[in-house]
């Protein structure tokens, strides 16, 4: 048999099957991430404009004194609003131009208007004619004066500057007040719907995991099952909450931030793009080594998990028999191999980030070499080179956040597909296409016809098995320790399905019954009682609130329990530790007798029962068992020979075959192998009298 701490290999997706299967689970939600996208995108727009109000700012108002100008007689201003605020000033009016404007009247000015601009000549701002190129400026002293400016004339051609400080200032405030009140009702909501995809999730697989068969638990441990439905699928709640909102907001940045540096400045823009094909070949290699790496992290932690959840479980045996050293190198191996694929995929990481910096950067660099000399050279303003350097920032904010983010997308890919690939494994055991529903009380006739079944391949565990058990008896399996008694047990609920011949409950093939009918006509008492955390009368009605309180005192009155119970400080309402640790064997298998009674079921099973309670205990339950058994099936797998010496008939089983049937004293009559069990077990108490 295969370690089952060993993983198989995990079905791989492409990434548009896993990113379509994860939509699917957003889709009942779409009108809440549409309102996200859509603050998303207010949010985007608010972020834009923060960089293009302070080029205003600066092109428009700090430096806009020195800006060209269109200047007319007062009485002829009206021609100049279509171009901005309009001052008027000692009998004429002025507007300022934007660069984009002075191209466009380079060749023919409007009819009434001249070309006039403030320009500083030694320390005193002076009005002259024209529009100066920069060599001009370079020797002001030869440019045509209209007017030497006093404060006053300044404070006039500067109103507008500091009535702009006032709006834009407000307009700045209000674009990060807005933004900050939508980026906190953005993430309020998609909070809100991650944690309620990821609750669907992981319903989905606690009930997916609960219809799979005992052969699927075979195969995995607890450890390993237990990440997925915590873990695997946490992973996917930063793609839900987080990831495929901003991604979309990151493009919508991206995009905007492209085309308003197209449209500031066609040679700046270009420049600053020059390191996108570095950047693509950097994200190309990223995605090729981060998710194999999250891949492999993932399934080390699976492994780490079932190794401590064995050990845990099984503490009492390494403190026993003094094996916590070994078991902590085994522990510190798993440990350090889960530490070694976490830190690939930091390593990962610290090289893509930095990288991403380091290309933005180069950008800004670039920006700043070409802007600067653009700028002393006349050809672009100061304020179209202060709002670059702030886009390529945000340019690439979204670029550096991406290794996050990838890191982000890909942890979930990897948790995708261990969920997809849980989710994809059928239940072996489901219901036939054409069930036959069982009346509500069914006679308890049960028949095996040439059973064969194997656990694994044609590894046979039960060979050609058949015997009949009619209604209301009472049938003992015995035999050796793998001759194939509890197999048979499993076989009745359905546990495993077998692989030839039939089993039938009242004529009909079991196969053929939906199994939650099976099982509703079934209660079996195992050697290895499961109790779970709560209180002992959750425990025996196991959560079942049509079973009254009565009828759960009744069961443990019963199996005389009633008395302990009542004797612990809150009777039926105190608490069990986990598995029921603060009771004793043999009072926990007790407890799983009274939960059979309480479920009053039509056909009866005890696997090993008694094999953790005494002799007078045994006494006590075997007359209760007496009495529920009437007019009910029982069946009874014991080592003890002892306690199935009533039983209408015993099947004998040795390696996988029925050996011998009939009940206590025509088997011994028979003197085959019942009768060598009977002679091995009393051997020692027939020699006991002799001896004295």
């Amino acid at each position: 048999m295969t370690n089952i701490h060993i993983e198989n290999e995990v079905k791989k997706f492409k990434d548009t099957q896993l990113l379509s299967r994860l939509l699917a689970y957003a889709k009942p939600y779409w009108k809440m991430i549409l309102l996200c996208i859509t603050m998303a995108f207010l949010i985007v727009v608010s972020d834009l404009a923060r960089p293009y109000i302070i080029k205003v700012v600066i092109d428009g108002h700090i430096n806009g004194l020195n800006q060209p100008m269109l200047a007319a007689e007062a009485s002829q201003a009206e021609k100049l609003k279509p171009y901005g605020d309009v001052t008027e000033w000692n009998g004429k009016a002025y507007v300022r131009l934007d660069p984009e404007e002075v191209t466009r009247l380079q060749g023919q000015l409007p009819e009434g208007t001249e070309r006039t601009q403030i320009v500083k000549v030694e320390e005193q701002e002076v009005l002259v004619s024209g529009w100066p190129t920069p060599q001009e400026l370079e020797a002001p002293g030869q440019l045509p004066k209209s007017a030497v400016l006093t404060a006053e004339d300044i404070d006039a051609f500067r109103t507008q500057d500091y009535w702009g400080f006032v709006w834009l200032g407000a307009l700045f405030f209000a674009a990060v007040l807005g933004a900050a009140i939508l980026n906190y009702v953005q993430s309020n909501l998609l909070q809100y719907t991650g944690q309620t995809i990821i609750f669907n999730i992981r319903q989905q697989l606690f009930t997916h995991l609960s219809r799979m068969s005992m052969s699927y638990f075979d195969r995995n441990p607890v450890g390993r099952l237990v990440v997925r439905v915590t873990q695997d699928t946490e992973s996917l709640n930063q793609l839900y909450s987080q990831v495929v909102v901003n991604l979309v907001k990151d493009v919508i940045i991206l995009v905007g931030i492209v085309a308003v540096m197209l449209h500031m400045n066609l040679e700046l823009a270009l420049l600053s793009f020059a390191v996108l094909p570095f950047l693509a070949i950097l994200t190309f290699w990223y995605r090729s080594v981060i998710r194999e790496a999250q891949r492999m992290s993932r399934i080390i932690l699976s492994r780490l998990n079932s190794f401590l959840a064995e050990n845990l479980s099984g503490i009492r045996i390494t403190q026993l028999f003094i094996r916590e050293e070994r078991q902590r190198e085994q522990f510190d191996y798993q440990n350090t191999e889960y530490y070694r694929a976490g830190m690939k995929g930091t390593v990962i990481n610290s090289i893509f980030q930095p990288a991403i910096g380091f290309l933005g950067n180069v950008a800004i660099a670039l920006l700043l070499w070409y802007g600067g000399k653009s700028v002393i050279n006349g050809e672009i303003t100061f304020g179209i080179v202060y709002a670059f350097t702030h886009y390529v920032r945000q340019f690439f904010q979204p670029l550096m956040s991406l290794a996050e983010k990838y890191n982000q997308i890909q942890t979930a890919m990897v948790g995708a597909e261990r969920i997809f690939d849980m989710l994809d494994e059928k239940p072996a055991i489901v219901d036939s296409p054409k069930t036959v529903v069982l009346p509500k009380q069914v006679r308890g006739e049960i028949s095996f016809e040439n059973v064969w079944f194997a656990y694994n391949g044609e590894d046979w565990v039960l060979k050609d098995v058949s015997f009949t058990i009619q209604t209301g008896q009472t049938v003992a399996f015995v035999g050796a320790t793998g001759a194939g008694k509890s197999s048979i047990i499993q076989l009745m609920n359905r546990f495993y399905d077998i692989q030839r011949g039939s089993i039938k409950l009242d004529g009909i093939d079991i196969r053929d019954i939906p199994v939650a009918d099976l099982r509703r006509t079934i209660s079996i008492v195992q050697q290895d009682v499961f109790l779970f955390t709560g209180d002992i009368s959750s425990n025996i009605r196991l959560n079942d609130h049509e079973i009254p309180e009565e009828k759960v005192v009744e069961a443990a009155r019963m199996v005389h329990m009633d008395e302990f119970i009542r004797s612990q400080p809150k009777g039926y309402a105190t608490p069990l530790g986990e598995r029921g640790v603060n009771l004793s064997l043999g009072q926990r298998q007790l407890l799983s007798f009274a939960r059979a009674i309480a479920f009053n079921p039509q056909i009866l099973i005890l696997d090993e029962a008694t094999s953790n309670i005494d002799t007078e205990t045994e006494l006590v339950v075997q007359d209760a068992l007496h009495n529920i058994s009437a007019g009910r099936t029982t069946l009874i797998v014991a080592h003890r020979l002892s306690t199935i010496q009533h039983a209408d008939q015993i099947v004998v089983m040795h390696k996988g075959k029925v050996r011998e049937i009939g009940n206590h004293y025509q088997l011994l009559a028979q003197r085959g192998y019942y009768y060598r069990l009977y002679e091995l077990q009393y051997k020692e108490q027939k020699a006991m009298p002799k001896a004295r």
